[in-house]
């Protein structure tokens, strides 16, 4: 937690304590004691994966408390485990409580390790949290109340591993408390909640009861901390923001999965993890009350439909017409399928606008994860395309689809972690095969190595249909939802819009010609072949992305050049198939007047199907 002194005026102090003189004292609750973690499986695998060959599943065969556990199997060495990301949850250079509970049954001991991974100056760094002999048929709890992450770590998991055995084993109740990563507004003692403790113990620091304070007590965000907060902060206590009715139809709480077997572990691996709950119980219960709702699918070719012998058996399809078969009121319950082959989330970022939120969409499915790749264009694409999506002013519920190959490899490592600092859902097709020990080939695949058929379609339909149910469960409301101020891999071009090209100030074509091989995008350029006079216009805003076709041979490039800097983008990309794709082609901090000039850079074939600028 960022914690700042500030100098404090005694010409205050009388008048901020004669303000308080009529409050009741409470006790200070001690800083930085927020319960960050607590994981025990109740009903989905709580964001953990698999470490190394390892595969976690969630189960009800045994548990340290509540009714179920992870349990760990597939073991090849190790530090094979069970595995979950702390980095949007721990900081560098502070101390936290972390302990976990583990049962084996090898019939022997065998010594457990809870440690964590991260990347440090000195290259990937494995500290040892908590070592422990377990003995088999015992539950065990390794525990540490002083853990120190390094100073300069970043990419943070803890996982659960053993130092030899190979043995299965389950893990529950894992806890870290401590100093919270993100600050939350109102939070002046760092527990994670914002209540009249928080108006006492800043009263304490503005009579210098107390040393330091949590950033969070900066109501105002002025970066001094003084009376005008603790007016604030007592005000919103007093007079907090309405809680939007939800009020939920049926008895979720008893509901019976008809799922049984492993069928039924499928879903419960499938849901990764369920997050912030409060958008989506308001979405169901809007439709509930007979209001339009509109549900929105954006993805490639497994979105649209791919590999499914019919309409009706898509993912989308199926798991729309549950929505509005369960919670609907006749009528009220629509759909948009914006999935479009071979495309990427760097693509999604840019046509969401006009696919999804074109349509006022109350809910929105992001599919990416079998399409992206790794690096910067992707990672920093996909957390603006689902930070916009959060931003819209209808506030739809937001959830993450990580799909899969056969061999089980997708972009859901980097992925989850997004959904991890957004608090959203995340529903793992890697997790729903491996949970349920699913065949690829008869219970889930097309015949290929990357698409779904019906049966896997049906899968992926059902792992929403389970989500919804777990996010009505009375145990997983949420009474709200902010979007966090911390970004993963950064989400500068989340406030991007596509633009007229030849509306645009001092424009001029060039040798370039007005139309493309997409009707969708017939206002984009097309490089001529004859001359290279540059493509020009002049803009507002911070930076440009292009959305262009793309092809692993035979596409060209050009140069972009704004303000004088000239970046080269290149369409002949890898893991392209002919269609739409696109790249930053310049990016500054500040919004300002862009001279904009596109020209070849090879003499090759570039079709810009538009620009959009990031504000």
């Amino acid at each position: 937690m960022n914690r700042t002194k500030h100098l404090k005026r005694t010409a205050l102090l009388t008048g901020i304590i004669t303000m308080l003189s009529g409050l009741t004292v409470f006790p200070a609750m001690p800083v930085s004691a927020a319960k960050l973690l607590e994981a025990e499986f109740e009903t989905t695998n709580d964001s953990f994966t698999g470490r190394g060959g390892a595969e976690v599943q969630w189960t009800s065969d045994e548990s340290y408390t509540g009714d179920c556990a992870l349990f760990v199997s597939n073991r090849t060495d190790a530090w094979n485990g069970a595995n979950r990301d702390v980095a949007s949850l721990m900081k560098p250079g502070q101390t936290y409580k972390v302990s976990a509970a583990v049962c084996q049954k090898s019939g022997a001991p065998v010594e457990m390790k809870l440690s964590m991974q991260c990347k440090t100056a000195d290259g990937t760094s494995y500290p040892e949290i908590a070592l422990a002999t377990a003995e088999s048929g015992e539950w065990t709890v390794l525990s540490n109340d002083a853990f120190t992450v390094p100073a300069d770590a970043s990419d943070m998991s803890i996982y659960v591993e053993t130092t030899e055995s190979l043995t299965d084993f389950y893990v529950d109740t894992v806890l870290v408390n401590g100093a919270p990563a993100t600050i939350k507004k109102g939070d002046a003692n760092g527990d994670l909640n914002v209540d009249v403790s928080d108006v006492v113990y800043l009263t304490k620091y503005l009579i210098t009861e107390e040393e330091t304070v949590e950033a969070g007590a900066d109501m105002n965000e002025d970066k001094v901390i003084n009376a005008v907060d603790l007016s604030l902060l007592k005000n919103l206590i007093l007079f907090p923001p309405a809680k939007p009715e939800t009020n939920i139809v049926g008895d979720w709480d008893n509901y019976q999965e008809e799922a049984t077997g492993n069928y039924l572990k499928a879903l419960q691996g499938g849901l990764l993890r369920l997050g912030n709950t409060a958008r989506i119980r308001e979405k169901i219960a809007k439709a509930q009350s007979g209001e339009k709702v509109t549900i929105g699918y954006i993805g490639g070719s497994i979105t649209g439909g791919g590999s499914a012998t019919s309409d009706g058996n898509r993912f989308v399809n199926l798991s729309a017409n549950y929505f509005k078969d369960t919670f609907g009121t006749g009528n009220n319950v629509s759909f948009v399928n914006a999935g479009v082959a071979g495309t990427s989330s760097v693509v999604g970022n840019m046509r969401v606008d006009k696919d999804i939120f074109s349509k006022d969409c109350d809910i929105i499915f992001i599919e990416f994860a079998v399409n992206d790749q790794g690096g910067d264009r992707f990672q920093k694409s996909y957390e603006a395309l689902v930070k916009k999506c959060l931003m819209q002013e209808n506030e739809p519920a937001v959830a993450l689809i990580t799909l899969c190959q056969k061999s089980m490899g997708s972009n859901e490592d980097w992925m989850a972690k997004v959904g991890e600092n957004y608090d959203l859902p995340v529903i793992s097709g890697k997790g729903a095969i491996q949970g349920g020990n699913l065949n690829w080939d008869t219970q889930y695949g097309s015949g290929d190595t990357l698409h779904p058929g019906n049966p896997g379609h049906k899968l992926i339909a059902d792992c929403i249909g389970y989500y919804y149910r777990q996010a009505l469960r009375s145990e997983n409301a949420s009474d709200e939802y902010e979007i966090p101020s911390k970004e993963v891999f950064g989400a500068e071009y989340a406030n991007n819009k596509l633009i007229d090209i030849s509306a645009q100030q001092n424009f001029s074509a060039g040798s370039w010609k007005k139309g493309t091989d997409q009707g969708a995008y017939s206002n984009g350029f097309t490089y001529s072949k004859s001359g290279n006079d540059p493509l020009k216009f002049t803009v507002e805003g911070k930076g440009l992305l292009l959305l262009f076709k793309s092809n692993s041979s035979g596409m060209g490039a050009v140069n972009v050049t704004v303000n004088g800097k000239t970046t080269k983008v290149s369409s002949n990309l890898q893991w392209t198939w002919g269609g739409l794709d696109g790249d930053v082609g310049y990016y500054q901090p500040n919004t300002g007047k862009l001279d904009v000039s596109i020209s070849s850079a090879d003499g090759g074939t570039f079709v810009l199907y538009g620009i959009a600028v990031v504000q």
